[in-house]
């Protein structure tokens, strides 16, 4: 069995997790709705139950409840995907790097994208639960649109992190 904490494990996980993503980006559009003009995005803001249950509607009516499911299955396998791979390649460029301030980005990935993770992960249940319940929720539906700027944020600085702390240990690892 070959060591978790892998260049190959690093790029499998997070790239496939990116890959998702850009799936889940691309294929979002058949849950958009005059109730849900920006599909998934509006379930994930809608912050109570009254509004989420106008966009489960929205989406009952336009026979897209399943797809909205099997949307909300596949994000939380993103969220694993590429939560687990920046962990990793923080993780590789933490202990390996030979600069203390790439050493630094590699732990601020680890941390941030942990983070990431659990307000994703947060929101997505939250979202899941009203979903399969077919009602919305007050308590949820407000969690969820709490955890999102955490989630967003978290993301943005994890992405920009890791592709520029790969970028530097690549110029490190040639010179």
């Amino acid at each position: 069995m070959s060591n978790l904490y892998s260049w190959r494990n690093f790029w499998i996980f997070w790239g496939g997790g990116l890959t998702l993503f850009l799936y889940l980006v691309i294929s979002g559009g058949a849950l958009e709705t005059i109730a849900a003009p920006n599909g998934i995005l509006d379930h994930q803001s809608a912050a109570t139950g009254e509004r989420v249950n106008a966009i489960q509607q929205s989406w009952a009516d336009a026979g897209v409840m399943d797809l909205a499911r099997w949307g909300m299955i596949a994000d939380l396998v993103f969220i694993s995907l590429y939560m687990s791979g920046g962990i990793i390649g923080g993780r590789l460029i933490w202990q390996r790097a030979k600069s203390p301030t790439l050493k630094k980005l590699g732990l601020l990935s680890v941390l941030v994208y942990f983070v990431f993770g659990l307000s994703d992960y947060l929101e997505t249940v939250c979202q899941l639960v009203q979903l399969i319940r077919e009602q919305g929720s007050d308590i949820l539906a407000g969690t969820a649109a709490l955890a999102r700027p955490v989630k967003i944020v978290t993301w943005i600085i994890g992405t920009v992190a890791m592709i520029v702390a790969l970028l530097w240990r690549w110029r490190e690892s040639r010179a």
